[in-house]
């Protein structure tokens, strides 16, 4: 009891506080004691997490957050990016279901997401099952396969245009081929197909990896025992695997049709939106909005309805997969 200050320095001010401190600790029993320490090093770990999330929190609510509500508010007004903004309400909301020009660029969007989609599920899943197994070659292939991801868009769609150019290298092989020669970016029908070809490209080799880390989480034991019963492998694929890879086909679902909603770069590169308008999505109407026409509230609207559209499609693959309609 001398390591206390009121009686090691004779003081008695601090007499009080000890008897108070006394009945408090006192009357607690060790259990109660230890529950709580339990909850305050709880609350030092929670403390703890919060700490190490908040820079991340502070990014995300700074460049994705705020200025997601920024844009819905600019939606709101007429602003050219420079002085005032001018409040038109929903003027601009108004206007886009009347713009024939974003009806065909969402009509091209929708175009794009449903080839883009399913066939990038596809190739991926593909690619997955030809390298799954790990042998000496194979790391090969997954290294050639994942090799247009590591590469940027810019520089993917600067190879893509040079190859499809009038004599590019692809119209050197259909003359091989004994074939005519195609205009390719230059006509209307087919510079949709050169963009989605090119967004396959870059994009199948990433969700390779993605299914291939599915497929390894999957016991062998289960496709042990179907062998065993006689199940062919179209029959292991069907009722073994995918119905396995559920939330990884999920995710590579979502992950492609915001993909396909939100691509730019190669458009950009390739196209420009052209010909005629043939490649210009929503987004990339919009963006011409915004930086060529400086209608930054009517760019801001046109985004939010391509936001709450897919929101609404991402939901509706959300509700088909968990009621297990596929």
């Amino acid at each position: 009891m001398t390591k206390w200050y009121g009686l090691r320095t004779g003081t008695v001010r601090s007499l009080p506080l000890l008897f108070k401190a006394y009945r408090i600790f006192g009357t607690l029993k060790k259990s109660d004691m230890k529950q709580q320490v339990l909850m305050n090093r709880k609350y030092l770990e929670a403390l703890t997490g919060y700490v190490f999330v908040l820079p991340d929190l502070l990014g995300l609510s700074l460049f994705l957050i705020i200025p997601a509500f920024f844009g819905l508010y600019l939606g709101l007004h007429e602003w050219t990016g420079i002085g005032t903004m001018r409040y038109v309400g929903l003027a601009n909301f108004k206007k886009i279901f009347k713009d024939v020009l974003f009806v065909n660029s969402l009509f091209t969007t929708f175009k794009l997401v449903v080839f883009f989609v399913p066939l990038n599920f596809l190739f991926g899943l593909g690619l997955a099952l030809l390298v799954q197994r790990r042998t000496k070659i194979v790391g090969l292939f997954r290294t050639i396969y994942f090799a247009p991801v590591a590469i940027s868009a810019v520089s993917i769609g600067l190879i893509w245009k040079f190859m499809c150019q009038p004599k590019g290298v692809v119209n050197a092989l259909l003359t091989a081929a004994g074939m005519a020669p195609q205009p390719l970016l230059g006509s209307t029908s087919q510079a949709l197909f050169v963009l989605l070809t090119t967004m396959l490209y870059q994009s199948a080799g990433y969700y390779m990896v993605i299914f291939i880390a599915g497929l390894n989480d999957i016991p062998q034991e289960l496709y042990e025992a179907a062998s065993i019963d006689g199940a062919t492998w179209f029959q292991r694929l069907r009722f073994v695997t995918l119905p396995l890879l559920k939330p990884v086909s999920l995710f590579v679902l979502v992950m492609s049709l915001l993909s396909g909603f939100q691509v730019f770069d190669q458009i950009q590169i390739l196209t420009g939106g052209g010909p005629f308008y043939a490649t210009t999505t929503a987004v990339f109407y919009a963006y011409r909005m915004a930086f060529q026409f400086y209608q930054f509230g009517y760019a801001s609207a046109i985004n939010f309805i391509v936001f709450l559209v897919q929101l609404l499609i991402s939901l509706m693959i959300f509700k088909t997969m968990r009621e297990g309609r596929i």
